[in-house]
């Protein structure tokens, strides 16, 4: 017994052609869907997704803003990265819980050789079931431009540690595999550079940005139109 599929009254090989003349239409018409879109209206588009590089616990998370190089040449830079990030993290389900900044000041306060503990170890003095450890590489964000040709821009390296690791050193780091870290970097352009002005919001913005790349390591991202793959 044979059985009639009606469901799509297009074979395979003439929907195409039908497609290019429905965008041609479409583009005729002055509509102006992104190319994404347009491609998801016609039924060729797909989602493209991301899996997250790195899965967090469901516990306490350490966010370990380390300033090492003593690039961050705005004092409260590391705060707003460190606020920044706890939001986007908690807000795309990445983590579960974040220990609190004033936990770590507290320590950094009372610890009469904090500058001498390892991310590993602070970790583990403020109960962090893992440590997002951003080690910032460079960092520009100048209230005076020498024109609107300069940019603002941040370079940062993250690993994952064990804090409860203390025997082998080789498995204190879980992620990524090269000791040297996963490089991110975000910038903004001379001209938001002149049109924010001071510093404190080119900082903000600039750990904004940065938080965002940050995060998506950590969670099934959806690829935007036309983006590519990181």
């Amino acid at each position: 017994m044979s059985t009639t599929l009606t469901s799509n009254p297009l074979k395979p090989a003439k929907r195409f052609p039908c497609a290019l003349l429905a965008t041609a239409m479409l583009l005729a018409s002055g509509c102006t869907y992104s190319g994404g879109k347009l491609l998801f209206m016609l039924g060729l588009g797909e989602a493209r997704v991301l899996p997250a590089e790195f899965t967090l616990t469901e516990k306490p998370v350490l966010i370990f803003v380390d300033d090492y190089y003593e690039r961050l040449t705005w004092p409260l830079a590391s705060r707003f990265l460190f606020d920044e990030l706890s939001q986007e993290l908690l807000r795309q389900k990445a983590a579960k819980k974040i220990i609190p900044l004033s936990t770590l000041d507290g320590l950094r306060q009372s610890h009469p050789h904090f500058a001498e503990l390892s991310a590993r170890e602070i970790g583990e003095l403020v109960g962090a079931d893992q440590v997002l450890w951003i080690k910032v590489q460079d960092f520009l964000a100048e209230e005076r431009l020498g024109g609107v040709d300069n940019a603002a821009y941040i370079h940062v390296t993250l690993q994952v540690l064990n804090p409860h690791e203390t025997k082998r050193r080789s498995r204190v780091r879980l992620w990524p595999v090269s000791p040297n870290g996963h490089l991110v970097t975000f910038g903004i352009s001379g001209a938001r550079v002149a049109e924010l002005q001071a510093s404190a919001k080119i900082s903000k913005e600039l750990a904004a940005g940065v938080a965002v790349e940050i995060a998506k390591r950590f969670y099934d991202y959806q690829l935007g139109d036309f983006e590519k793959a990181r």
